[in-house]
């Protein structure tokens, strides 16, 4: 089995084409971690080999594609993506402000969360695993938009990974990505559920699943709380996301900021929430609770 990919002292995928010969390359193997060397001679074809002399490892080059993805996402920054279904959102570059890989969100880890203006975006890498039905569903509870990206003709492709025709066609090109949320109106629609009294809006998600159609019972938990004097109200989902509304104070805003940059989160601008998802939507479910100045915490 030749070893034309490794990895090189930033951990990132490097084809032996841009390796320089020998031990030099400061190269590590994809599949074990030991060191490989760049044999770049007059004769063999050019390869990694480990340096103890042991047989070569078996490249999953599904892994290879998928980790190549991530990794030139996150050294962009960006990438172009389609019109998102059902707004004035043309196909366009997104710019993000940063990238976290595989961040775990309870029941489910985006392959990338990135975030622009503070709004999150999952990015799903497929190339022969593709999102399944639970996920997706998980995905739609969050109300996160979502883009899915098949590289599956990539890895069928004689273009080589890594190289500039890959990065430009994962970077630039639309037809394989496909909003898996939003949906178009057909899949899913959201109502805007408005307590006018304390001014805070709430959201709730009703999918066209005919399993939930007919459910009545809520799908999640209200609790109120006062912190300093000031009304602060949570909504724990089913799926473990809480979503924590208040009426605009600074040190408030400026806690619940903090949490979202320690454990991940995003500020929801049209509904005016922070949203924080399992397992940290926990710990802030918790510190609420202790920061409650009342003896009673109100649910339902």
């Amino acid at each position: 089995m030749t070893m034309l990919v490794a990895l090189n002292e930033n951990k990132n995928l490097i084809h032996i084409t841009e390796a320089v010969r020998g031990l030099a390359c400061n190269c590590t193997c994809f599949e074990c971690g030991e060191t490989v060397l760049a044999r770049k001679g007059e004769i063999n074809e050019h390869h990694f080999a480990h340096a103890s002399n042991k047989e070569s490892c078996a490249i999953n080059p599904e892994s290879v594609l998928h980790k190549y993805a991530k990794e030139i996402i996150q050294e962009s920054m960006g990438l172009f993506l389609p019109a998102v279904p059902d707004s004035d959102i043309e196909a366009t570059w997104w710019t993000f402000d940063r990238i976290i890989p595989e961040f775990p969100l309870g029941l489910i880890r985006p392959d990338l969360l990135a975030y622009t203006d503070e709004e999150p975006i999952f990015i799903e890498i497929a190339v022969t695993h593709f999102i399944d039905d639970i996920k997706l569903n998980v995905i739609k509870s969050m109300n996160v938009k979502t883009v899915e990206i098949d590289l599956s003709g990539l890895l069928k492709s004689d273009i080589t990974i890594p190289s500039d025709d890959a990065k430009k066609l994962i970077l630039e090109n639309l037809e394989p990505k496909t909003w898996l949320f939003p949906q178009t109106s057909k899949g899913i629609k959201t109502n805007t559920i408005i307590d006018h009294q304390n001014q805070t809006n709430l959201l709730k998600i009703e999918s066209n699943d005919p399993s939930t159609t007919n459910t009545t019972s809520p799908t999640w938990e209200d609790y109120q709380f006062t912190i300093n004097g000031i009304w602060v109200r949570a909504r724990k989902f089913s799926s473990g996301m809480l979503s924590v509304n208040c009426i605009y104070n600074p040190e408030i805003i400026a806690i619940l900021k903090q949490w979202r940059n320690e454990g991940g989160g995003r500020f929801d601008q049209k509904y005016r929430s922070w949203n924080y998802w399992q397992p940290f939507s926990a710990t802030v479910l918790e510190r609420l609770e202790q920061m409650h100045t009342p003896k009673d915490i109100k649910h339902h």
